[in-house]
């Protein structure tokens, strides 16, 4: 139900080594128009990554603005001529097999917009970011009615399940009637874990709470 990075990813990445001059950096980012490069050693392994904010760290402190502990971190590498010396270091990545909320998670939480994906083996195999996620967003309400129907399925293993449900622009109305409410709970928790799922309302009805049972 839940998609992985590496289907959604960019597999060809512009990259940059450690030697890669300042003025290099410069031009590749700019002829290329991208925001920042992974920086990958002989083996395709990520040390770091060069983003555009790093290198007007060069500008920005060469006139001697530095107010604060990021910028007076900065100043250690205003003097920097390749990747290696400018570079964040290490980088924020993500392995190919893990799902896009995990990514959306991380790239939430650690404030970028792109991250590079690796292998198990810290290799640079493509590059995933914010744009890439949102894409999922697109899919038809077709396409999203059968991956709800197959997650109420596998939340409901009765043998004559009485929930479904309807999605009109990515919106999903759970309807029906199940025996218990921990029924309705569950189908609806696994319909929410759907991607690319907008909102879901629940509208199905339990005979029984089973959740707040009353002891005495």
């Amino acid at each position: 139900m839940n998609r992985l990075v590496s289907e959604v990813m960019t597999g060809d990445v512009l990259v940059a080594r450690p030697e890669t001059t300042f003025r290099e950096l410069v031009r590749l980012i700019e002829d290329h128009d991208v925001g920042a490069l992974p920086v990958v050693d002989e083996l395709g392994r990520v040390l770091g990554v060069v983003a555009e904010s790093d290198l007007l760290i060069k500008e920005e402190l060469s006139e001697g603005h530095v107010r604060t502990p990021l910028q007076r971190h900065g100043r250690a590498r205003l003097a920097g001529t390749t990747a290696g010396e400018v570079m964040s270091s290490p980088a924020v990545t993500i392995n190919q097999s893990q799902t896009l909320s995990q990514a959306a998670r991380v790239l939430r939480r650690r404030h970028v917009g792109r991250l590079p994906v690796v292998d198990d083996d810290g290799r640079l195999v493509g590059i995933v970011t914010r744009r890439d996620l949102l894409t999922v967003f697109l899919s038809s309400d077709e396409d999203l009615r059968v991956a709800v129907h197959e997650a109420i399925a596998a939340s409901d293993q009765s043998p004559s399940p009485t929930l479904w449900a309807t999605v009109n622009e990515g919106v999903v109305e759970l309807q029906g009637s199940a025996k218990l409410l921990s029924q309705v709970i569950a189908a609806g928790d696994s319909v929410r874990r759907v991607l690319g799922i907008v909102r879901v309302d629940v509208k199905a009805t339990a005979e029984s709470d089973d959740m707040h049972s009353v002891w005495g």
